[in-house]
């Protein structure tokens, strides 16, 4: 996936993201070493989340990840969706390819269901977290 260099105390580390960082555990390789490491989202302070502008504050579009919903893993442009509302999914089935620095990234149906909503289009640039698909309840 990601790969970082992060220096700390003046010592720097390889680092690279080997595991959706959505989830509450992920996978980390530090200097060719993997961990398995414990995410927490931290909320805003209320003062800064009232002193946004409503153009900079999230909207639906940047949901929060739930198991009925998929978002964009990385920024990019929406390169082909395979999928249309009422089609019925299947673990590992294609649902749409996000292009991004040149690559396309195949995105993935993480559980069986039936597509709900389509947020997005062919040609549509995305960024991180962006709501994508919606299964149906």
């Amino acid at each position: 996936m990601r790969r970082y260099q992060i220096t700390l105390n003046e010592r720097t580390f390889d680092v690279r993201l080997l595991s959706d960082p959505r989830q509450e555990q992920v996978q980390v390789e530090v200097n060719g070493q993997t961990f398995t490491v414990e995410v927490k989202t931290l909320p805003l302070a209320g003062e800064m989340a009232t002193a946004l502008p409503d153009t900079v504050r999230p909207t639906a579009t940047a949901a929060a990840p739930s198991a009925d919903t998929i978002t964009a893993p990385l920024p990019g442009v929406i390169k082909s969706i395979t999928v249309q509302p009422g089609q019925r999914v299947a673990a590992g089935d294609e649902l749409l390819v996000i292009e991004a620095m040149k690559m396309d990234n195949v995105i993935c149906a993480q559980r069986r269901g039936t597509i709900g909503t389509v947020y997005v289009t062919e040609g549509r640039q995305v960024a991180y977290g962006e709501l994508m698909l919606e299964y149906r309840a």
